[in-house]
């Protein structure tokens, strides 16, 4: 059996959230709102991403990258053009910057697996996270990332949104994700969303997504995990997912496809297909994790096969998948 206080394994007691840290933060206001979580150092993602945010029309929008948008990118020059992209934008620490930046290697990666995660997987992000501490500190940003904050709180229209990069509880808590959501529905979400003031609450730490709604005495209230921006996440396709709220009426570029949505406190909230040149990713990430190594150990066959995952499979609740999501 793994060893929960293990690097790796658990989550430090400074990940610790709750209402009062989303309560601790001013919220922003948006009429088109894109949650990035799990970039993970994927540049050729990362240019795709803001060629399609530069597409909207609206002059209100805004990025939030909600952690984990290093990993992959050991190269300090790779590293550096993340830095650089994102920078303009509102950016939250997950595990993978917290633990860049943190002085001793005790947490490990910060990812808190799970015991049915095995002990090889466990290991690997820990050295990986190990690469990315070399990177940063080459570059003299690791101060940088420890102050970013850990939660954002956003508004587009009626639609309060809490944004984090694990759960309402834990900078990289497992409760949002696809296996646990109904549990944690069961286990006070929707309370915790209403101690937040919130009608939505978005996050991406599992790396698997998942979109649910819960019906309240006050409304419909709602969870979205938009699983990866920079990896493969749908049987049968190689593209990137982010998470988009918008007023409704506000049209998605042209060429750009919904994979599933809902209406939930008069926002149009939707797991949204980043399409990208898979070739072009491949070949930076096999420059910087040839065969052998952990990343390409632990994450290659998701970037070339994808997941067994069909989208259906995480629309639930009023989330319902687009046509062509279903035939993929």
């Amino acid at each position: 059996m793994p060893e929960a206080g293990s690097p790796g394994r658990f989550c430090p007691a400074d990940y610790r959230l709750g209402p009062e840290a989303f309560e601790a933060v001013e919220p922003f206001e948006a009429d088109v709102l894109y949650i990035v979580g799990g970039l993970y150092g994927n540049t050729v993602a990362l240019d795709a991403l803001l060629a399609l945010f530069d597409a909207e029309a609206s002059p209100r929008r805004r990025i939030v990258f909600n952690g984990d948008f290093h990993w992959f990118d050991r190269d300090p020059a790779e590293f550096a053009r993340i830095e650089a992209l994102t920078h303009g934008h509102r950016r939250l620490r997950g595990n993978v910057e917290t633990e860049i930046a943190r002085l001793g290697d005790e947490a490990g990666c910060g990812c808190a697996y799970p015991d049915d995660v095995d002990d090889g997987t466990v290991d690997r992000s820990n050295r990986i996270l190990g690469e990315l501490k070399h990177a940063a500190a080459e570059l003299g940003c690791a101060d940088a990332l420890a102050r970013l904050p850990m939660v954002a709180r956003a508004s587009v229209g009626a639609c309060r949104v809490a944004i984090t990069h694990g759960d309402e509880r834990s900078l990289a808590g497992w409760r949002l994700a696809r296996e646990r959501i109904d549990a944690a529905w069961d286990d006070g979400l929707a309370d915790a969303l209403r101690a937040m003031r919130a009608d939505l609450i978005a996050s991406s730490h599992t790396c698997v997504p998942v979109a649910t709604t819960r019906e309240t005495t006050t409304g419909v209230v709602g969870a979205i995990n938009n699983g990866a921006a920079g990896m493969a996440n749908f049987i049968g396709t190689h593209h990137g997912l982010i998470t988009r709220v918008a007023l409704p009426g506000i049209p998605l570029p042209r060429g750009v496809r919904p994979v599933y949505s809902a209406s939930i406190a008069g926002a149009e909230v939707a797991a949204v297909a980043l399409e990208f040149d898979l070739s072009r990713w491949l070949e930076r990430f096999e420059r910087q994790w040839p065969e052998g190594s952990d990343a390409h150990r632990s994450y290659h066959r998701r970037i070339v096969h994808s997941t067994e995952l069909a989208p259906e499979r995480a629309a639930l609740g009023r989330f319902s998948c687009m046509a062509e999501a279903l035939d993929v």
